[in-house]
């Protein structure tokens, strides 16, 4: 009776919510109103992933959802996996918010692979598909904004960029400011801060400290779950103006956690235990030559390490050891030029990335190391005023797999002054890792690269007075997809894959207190010859993302609702339900000028549900349960 109220609850919010923003937004269409801010657009944000250069996000080619810093403040993330849950399209499968951190997925468009930069700078890494966003940056407060780049972007961003793109940038220090932070939630969570930025004489600077705890929990049908958290992330930036026209900047970013945490099945065994260790050190320069053209150069050295200790009916009484790690050293080069109605962009890259994985105290990867070369050229040429033509290439020579070239072209159309279509074509190239090759048990030494192409049509429109649409289509087709056997669980290649899928965004800002906004994505993935649908049962067929926002003076609050539905695991028992929606709220009182305090309560109306499973072993109840209806309440004192 209780989970029927509750679905029956979140249905009718859902419905309210989605039916206010359709009414009010066309009732504020045709209405001549007086309120300024009504009278604002939404589209407005400049965007630079999508083409690596300064674009309106009106006129860009390509599906971007822009999570600005204010939208982090106002809804109160404590994680970047919690930001982008909320971006339409994008699938987050996470163990739980304690344990595990290093093995957190992203899928945008259907597909895990998704390059995550911040300031550009990638984070990847080739020993898995992805970085992680538990560790890649704990400084929320230091984020000016989050670009999500849906679609494949290889041309520019090589192997990975399948899915698409998350560019996480920083915000420069506006002023001397100190600010602590303290919160407590349920689950013994325990969250401590200080952050202290400032700037002077051509100098700026920020420096960030944060410890995150938290312990055992319960789901929302009482069952207490094993799990630990205790980690430590340190976050320093120092800038300097060398000139008016060259800024250089220097950034180190640690994290180290001890966690655990056990799926459903493994409740008979001693807890399995976690160490992860992260740092990202790197130099960025920025030069603007002379008024047409700009140069970004950068340097990055990053390290990741992991060790596991399993327990399971498939492990040894004493555990299994698992130590996983990578050294990286990363430089690229990028160079803009404008000549006439073309800007050219040029870039080159490189990676070397070193890999050792020792299994059960054996070597199974000594120092393996990769090193892959790129080079890539765009034009964006502006055909007439209203239409646009970007075409490119990239270059990869890689020292395992050879050489391949990624092509790219896309067609940009403003329909009028607030409309603007796009079409693009795109290809991709991805490369095993070291993990997939060299594994053992799961490695596979003679799989084949994965290739395949990506076809999108898309249209955004500001209506003005506040009320925006982006809808865009796309379909992809993958050669020799790199999967798992079905059997024997070994990474192979799966076969040819096909997929496709739409979204919908509506946005609208009411009136200067209140913000709605919905998001719906479709997705279909089709099945191979070696294995069945839909990523493993990972992916939603529809997904929902809804929100409100209000603001009055000193008092910010958000409701944040999201679904997910028609995710084929559950029909075999793999997750918990199939279908599910989830709740959070969030309330931010600014007491004094330099005084803040929040409340956040998250699952309110106590889902069962789990976003990560052993799908693919085929045995019920192999899945780690997300915890129940929670609370978390804190202050933020500046000086």
């Amino acid at each position: 009776m209780k989970r029927y109220l509750s679905k029956k609850i979140i249905m009718n919010v859902t419905a309210a919510l989605a039916f206010g923003l359709v009414s009010t937004g066309g009732a504020t269409v045709f209405a001549a109103e007086a309120d300024s801010s009504a009278s604002e657009h939404m589209l407005d944000e400049t965007v630079v992933t999508a083409t690596r250069t300064p674009n309106k996000e009106l006129k860009t080619d390509a599906n971007v959802t822009v999570i600005t810093g204010r939208d982090i403040e106002r809804r109160h993330y404590t994680d970047l996996t919690q930001v982008l849950r909320d971006v339409p399209g994008v699938t987050v499968n996470q163990y739980a918010p304690a344990g595990y951190n290093n093995s957190t997925n992203f899928y945008i468009n259907g597909s895990e692979h998704v390059v995550i930069l911040i300031d550009g700078v990638r984070q990847n890494y080739a020993g898995g598909l992805g970085a992680s966003l538990a560790s890649a940056m704990k400084d929320l407060s230091g984020i000016d904004r989050v670009e999500v780049l849906h679609g494949s972007a290889s041309t520019l961003y090589g192997s990975d960029a399948k899915g698409g793109v998350i560019n996480i940038i920083t915000k420069k220090a506006q002023g001397m400011k100190t600010t602590l932070g303290v919160g407590y939630g349920s689950y013994g969570r325990q969250l401590y801060s200080v952050a202290n930025e400032g700037g002077s004489n051509g100098w700026d600077w920020r420096v960030t400290y944060r410890k995150d705890k938290s312990s055992d929990f319960k789901d929302a049908h009482g069952n207490k779950t094993p799990s630990k958290l205790d980690a430590d992330s340190v976050n320093v930036h120092l800038g300097k103006d060398l000139s008016k026209a060259s800024y250089l900047a220097l950034n180190f970013r640690s994290y180290k956690d001890s966690d655990h945490y056990q799926a459903r099945h493994e409740m008979a065994y001693p807890v399995n235990k976690g160490n992860y260790d992260h740092f990202d050190g790197n130099m960025i320069w920025n030069v603007q030559i002379d008024d047409s053209t700009k140069n970004q150069m950068s340097i990055a050295r990053s390290k990741y390490d992991y060790d596991l200790l399993t327990f399971g009916p498939w492990n040894p009484p004493t555990g299994q050891p698992y130590d996983f790690s990578v050294w990286t050293w990363k430089f690229s080069d990028q160079f803009d030029k404008q000549l006439g109605d073309h800007l050219l962009t040029a870039g080159f890259e490189f990676t070397k990335d070193a890999t050792t994985i020792k299994n059960g105290g054996a070597v199974s990867i000594d120092d393996r190391t990769l090193i892959n070369r790129s080079f890539y050229l765009q034009d964006q040429w502006s055909i007439l005023p209203t239409l646009k033509l970007t075409a490119g290439v990239r270059h990869d020579s890689n020292s395992a797999f050879g050489s391949h070239n990624s092509p790219s072209v896309s067609l940009g159309y403003d329909i009028d002054p607030l409309t603007h279509a796009y079409v693009s074509y795109s290809e991709y190239f991805i490369t095993p890792t070291p993990n997939q090759l060299y594994a053992p048990i799961y490695g596979n030494t003679n799989l084949k690269p994965e290739s395949g192409n990506t076809k999108e049509i898309g249209i955004a429109r500001d209506f003005g007075r506040g009320l925006s649409l982006t809808a865009s289509y796309f379909k992809r087709h993958s050669k020799n997809r790199i999967g798992y056997h079905p059997m024997t669980y070994q990474n192979i290649n799966v076969g040819d894959e096909d997929a496709h899928g739409w979204s919908l965004q509506l946005a609208k800002r009411v009136d200067s207190h209140w913000r709605t906004r919905i998001g719906y994505t479709q997705t279909h993935v089709g099945k191979t010859e070696q294995r069945g649908v839909n990523i493993d049962g990972y992916l939603p067929r529809d997904q929902w993302n809804i929100g409100v926002d209000y603001r009055n003076r000193a008092f910010d609050s958000s409701l944040l609702v999201r679904g997910m539905v028609g995710r084929s695991g559950a029909v075999r028992g793999e997750f918990p339900a199939d279908n599910y929606w989830v709740v959070d709220l969030s309330m931010n009182y600014q007491v004094a000028d330099a005084t803040k305090v929040y409340l956040k309560a998250n699952n309110i109306f106590d889902q069962f549900y789990a976003e990560r499973s052993n799908v693919r072993y085929g045995s019920p109840g192999e899945w780690w349960t997300a915890p129940g209806r929670s609370f978390m309440v804190g202050v933020e004192q500046s000086f």
